[in-house]
């Protein structure tokens, strides 16, 4: 069950379960966080992260889910810090940062990062 949750994350952020990840090391230059205006379920914090490897420079995307029910995140995204370099899986459309084998449990998702864009540098 664990398993399907995290399969179903990273699906959710554009990762296919069958798709193969490859390691990669980036060093995040900047982060954005945007918190909508939040509802009597909880609310939505959207981060946005500029990414680089030594060669590609990657624009990601997460969003994130605090359930004021459980009082505890939904879906969570991993907290990147700009100046700090991270060890990640890269999947076609996706970059996931949580360390392999890393388990979600029941209502508690770990999301991969969207690739939005990406360039040579």
């Amino acid at each position: 069950m664990r398993c399907f949750l995290l399969c179903l994350a990273l699906a959710a952020a554009g990762v296919k379960a069958q798709e193969k990840a490859e390691p990669i090391s980036v060093h995040v230059k900047e982060v954005h966080r945007e918190q909508d205006d939040g509802t009597e379920k909880g609310n939505w914090l959207h981060i946005t992260a500029i990414v680089e490897s030594k060669t590609i420079i990657y624009s990601l995307k997460c969003d994130q889910f605090y359930s004021s029910e459980t009082q505890t995140y939904a879906v969570q995204c991993f907290d990147l810090s700009a100046g700090r370099d991270y060890s990640a899986r890269k999947f076609q459309s996706a970059i996931a940062f949580w360390p392999e084998g890393t388990k979600s449990s029941p209502g508690h998702l770990f999301a991969a990062y969207n690739i939005t864009s990406e360039k040579e540098k």
